[in-house]
């Protein structure tokens, strides 16, 4: 292990050169899977604060009917739905002079929600972020009850109170609609589906969903399709470090491979003296493939590093204006990356080994 360490660094100008052109790949490689991997992760806490539900089934079926609890029921028999409600109306409110329909969540409901700290009890109403007041009055049939304001983090979200609430002030879990007309208070379908359905999947389910429950496709919206939009283009980015990731293996073995070469030819006279003192042909190889490892292990943990800090400040960048970025480092990736530069640095080592274990020790101390 000594011998190779000293033989790494004893050409210092040639190794480093063959270790900056792996460094570059694992670098690239390595900021764009840190790059993808924190975006992912500000995407989905943003569209958590700024959908309600992973998806929402909103406005009349196409023959005219509301949405009812069978629709909800069917829907949650769909493979990749894992939970459906029902949400109906639950009050009205006068906000900024406008009468806005108020709904309810039933028991057990919070559970569809992406944001699981919200806060709703029967003391409050949940308002969209910017609502501006601190107490609201919520009027049904047998009058009104003054509920505390607490606002999500989202403007999309609509008001929400408990179903014990809404029985209180006359309206029952049952209500289908206000009975105004307003498209925008006839009940919603809010779905959860689950976290592991790729874009592609997800698609089929909305298709499959609006064709069942017999709506329009755009009638289904919410924070699954949004991130699956997303993720499409991160895992296109991701397509691109595949192909990086494979040019810099191949940088690794044809640098280390060459600047191993190079190194038995000029330690030939030294490679024989040791093997006429006891190395093994076995130890000979085992030297020349550790200092191949050195050359492209430190390379590719130089490269790891950087790659993580400009992954995140180039996520940084792009999206702080609009997202809290969290750095979040792919682990298991890199790992990969690493072991991969590692193999590709052994399998350089392979052929340069083999010329010098080939040599015997007396046609090598012969050389001039």
């Amino acid at each position: 292990g000594r011998l190779a360490a000293v033989n790494a660094v004893r050409n210092p100008g040639r190794t480093s050169a063959t270790a900056t052109a792996l460094l570059i790949g694992v670098t690239l490689v390595a900021m764009m899977m840190t790059g993808a991997q924190t975006a992912r992760t500000a995407f989905d806490s943003e569209l958590a604060n700024q959908y309600p539900v992973d998806l929402s089934i909103a406005g009349p079926a196409l023959d005219g009917s509301v949405l009812d609890a069978k629709d909800a029921a069917a829907a949650e028999e769909y493979d990749g739905v894992a939970a459906a409600g029902l949400v109906t109306i639950g009050g009205f409110a006068d906000v900024d002079g406008a009468r806005t329909g108020v709904y309810q969540l039933l028991p057990g409901q919070e559970r569809l929600l992406q944001d699981q700290s919200l806060a709703l009890d029967d003391k409050t109403v949940l308002m969209p972020e910017g609502s501006g007041v601190e107490t609201m009055t919520i009027n049904g049939s047998r009058g009104g009850k003054e509920l505390t304001v607490v606002e999500a983090g989202s403007m999309a979200i609509p008001p929400l109170v408990t179903a014990a609430v809404a029985e209180e002030i006359g309206i029952p879990a049952s209500a289908e609609h206000s009975g105004s007309g307003s498209p925008g208070l006839l009940p919603q379908v809010w779905l959860s589906v689950d976290r592991d359905l790729d874009a592609a999947a997800l698609m089929d389910l909305r298709a499959d969903l609006a064709a069942g429950l017999g709506v329009e496709e755009y009638q289904l919206s919410g924070a699954a399709i949004e991130r699956a939009a997303f993720n499409q283009v991160i895992d296109v980015l991701l397509l691109v470090v595949t192909g990086l990731l494979a040019v810099a293996v191949l940088i690794a073995l044809v640098g280390v491979a060459n600047t191993l070469s190079l190194s038995v030819l000029e330690r030939t006279r030294e490679s024989s003296l040791l093997r006429a003192l006891g190395l093994t042909r076995g130890q000979l190889r085992g030297m020349l493939a550790l200092e191949a490892v050195l050359i492209a292990g430190v390379a590719a943990l130089i490269g790891t590093a950087l790659g993580v800090l400009y992954g995140w400040l180039g996520a940084q960048s792009a999206l702080g204006a609009f997202a809290a970025v969290v750095p979040d480092v792919p682990w298991l990736q890199l790992a990969a990356v690493l072991a991969v530069a590692v193999i590709a640095g052994l399998l350089a080592s392979v052929l340069p080994a083999r010329r010098a274990a080939k040599l015997s020790p007396v046609e090598g101390l012969a050389m001039a």
